[in-house]
């Protein structure tokens, strides 16, 4: 049976014997709708071709996208700073694989550290200042704007594009997954991982078996059945002359719930973890605040017991090597069906975790675990032998890189208020790191986390992060979206500096201090022109 943190394990198996029944149903339903016949595939691409002109020689895209992956990875850990993410090394062999062939991007940041926004933001390639959706539960569409999206985009030029689980945030965020963005209609695991729990809120752990496994898989587990399904399918259709294709993968782990099978907490004993040597805090300017699921960290006070704590972080671990054993089977299948040669292998996630460090659980902060993302992309003929480059990078990079690897036109430079241009980016390509690894594309890379009257903005150069928490208005357009307008002369507004030189892990604000004053002003003024320069004034109605 699955181990979790109840002390009642009665109550476990009755609601896994309730439920077997509905799950099996499910699956079966589920996959005796997706799988076809060859014949039936070749019919049921072949009458799409038209959508789209085809250009002969374009690569495919194997999109993979994860929920809550900090980059503790061995392609990124620091040899200077080897214990910056703790003791703790975690087992991922099959993205060590990809890396080995990848261009590794070691300093990539996202725009939002929150699952809705961030996606939003990636695959539109319009900072969240320019999608507006600040939260889960707001579609860029009716926010933001009508944005071509990543996959939208390689569809209206002929490519095959389905997705998988969460690409984009589900559903009032994306509109159930965006349908026009594919070719087919989009599938989702009829079910979380929450059944193995014993209060359903998905805020806990559990260790699940082989044999509970085989009767109730994982959402994940269902996931990859698909994706691999689709790849046949795909190999059946460029085999045949037919459209080049985009598939997208989201892997749910290491999202709550921290639920996988037992063998992958067996890789990491409880007494191996030295969770607290990053732990401390002085940030008295700040309030940071977390959640796991009801339980809450709050301005340095800790209500999670240690113990808890080390739970949790095992169970964060084993979720991960549990996603690097499914990203190894679909690139596996890749592989075997000989696609690997013609296909873009990028591997993302949306955005950083922290795990207790500054005194803090989750995500949703301006600090550099949360904001801080794994990129590798693998593209065929250009990155045989890999590389790593510390170039800083951010996720509205990834829209206008994928486009160019794949053989299609450049998109556009998006102009000020490119609210009404539906294909732009705000982003920059990011091939030029595949030759010259040591270049220097961009000065900083900007986060945000932003409420309706409250925006925490940060800019990340090199060696410093400058944070601004500014009020704001929110103002209503004529076409009835929104936008947020900051007033940084409050008197409300909060700052923080770090020196990463000295302090990776930020926990000395420098803000008030003399010595750093120069810089200080020299990257607000930077951060101020960026936000001005996304927008101009608003009309008000």
């Amino acid at each position: 049976m699955a181990t979790n943190t109840s002390p009642s394990y009665l109550t476990t198996f009755i609601a896994i014997g309730c439920i077997t029944t509905i799950v099996i149903l499910l699956i079966n339903v589920q996959l005796e709708s997706y799988v076809r016949t060859e014949s039936e595939v070749n019919v049921n691409l072949g009458q799409r071709r038209d959508e789209g002109q085809v250009r002969r020689g374009l690569r495919n895209v194997l999109f993979l996208i994860v929920d809550d992956l900090r980059p503790q990875l061995g392609p990124y850990i620091d040899k200077d700073d080897p214990e910056y993410f703790g003791s703790v090394t975690i087992r991922t062999p099959n993205l060590d694989r990809l890396a080995a062939r990848s261009v590794v991007f070691k300093r990539a940041y996202c725009q939002q550290s929150l699952c809705g926004p961030s996606r939003a933001s990636m695959l539109t390639s319009r900072r969240p200042d320019m999608t507006r959706a600040f939260s889960n539960k707001r579609y860029w569409r009716k926010t933001g704007g009508n944005f071509t999206t990543l996959p939208q985009h390689f569809k209206n030029n002929g490519y095959w594009t389905v997705g998988f689980s969460k690409v984009f945030h589900p559903k009032e965020s994306s509109n159930n997954d965006d349908p026009i963005s594919w070719s087919e209609p989009y599938y989702q695991p009829p079910f979380s991982d929450s059944h193995y729990l014993m209060d359903q809120s998905g805020a806990g752990w559990a260790m699940v078996s082989d044999q509970d496994r085989s009767v109730a898989p994982l959402a994940d587990d269902l996931t990859v059945k698909h994706a691999k399904l689709a790849l046949e399918r795909a190999a059946g259709e460029t085999k045949n002359g037919g459209r080049p294709f985009f598939v997208a993968v989201g892997l749910r782990k290491p999202h709550l719930s921290l639920v996988c099978p037992e063998k992958y907490y067996n890789w990491y004993p409880l007494e191996g973890d030295n969770y607290m040597r990053n732990s401390s805090w002085e940030n008295p300017m700040v309030k940071k605040m977390a959640h796991v699921g009801n339980t809450v960290v709050e301005n340095g006070k800790t209500v999670i017991p240690s113990s808890v704590l080390r739970h949790l972080r095992r169970a964060y671990f084993a979720c991960i090597s549990y996603m690097d054993a499914n990203i190894g089977e679909i690139i596996d299948k890749l592989t075997r069906l000989q696609l690997d040669n013609d296909t873009i292998v990028i591997f993302v996630a949306d955005h950083g975790y922290h795990l207790g460090e500054n005194r803090h659980w989750g995500k949703m902060t301006s600090d550099e675990m949360s904001t801080r993302i794994p990129l590798m992309i693998h593209v065929p003929g250009l990155t045989t032998s890999g590389s790593v480059t510390e170039s800083l990078v951010e996720a509205v990079d990834v829209f206008p890189t994928l486009v160019e690897a794949a053989g299609l036109d450049p998109i556009p430079t998006c102009p000020i208020n490119c609210s009404d241009v539906a294909l732009c980016t705000q982003g920059t390509s990011l091939l030029p790191l595949f030759d010259e690894p040591d270049l220097q594309l961009k000065e900083a890379a900007f986060s945000q986390v932003t409420a309706l009257d409250h925006s925490r903005y940060t800019i990340r150069t090199d060696r410093f992060r400058y944070v601004e928490g500014v009020k704001g208005k929110k103002w209503q357009l004529p076409d009835q979206r929104f936008k947020f307008t900051p007033e940084w002369d409050d008197i409300g507004q909060t700052w923080e500096f770090y020196d990463h030189r000295n302090d990776s892990l930020e926990q000395y604000n420098l803000a008030a201090n003399p010595e750093y004053h120069k810089e200080i002003g020299r990257l607000r003024g930077l951060l101020r022109q960026y936000v001005e320069r996304l927008w101009e004034e608003p009309k008000l109605i």
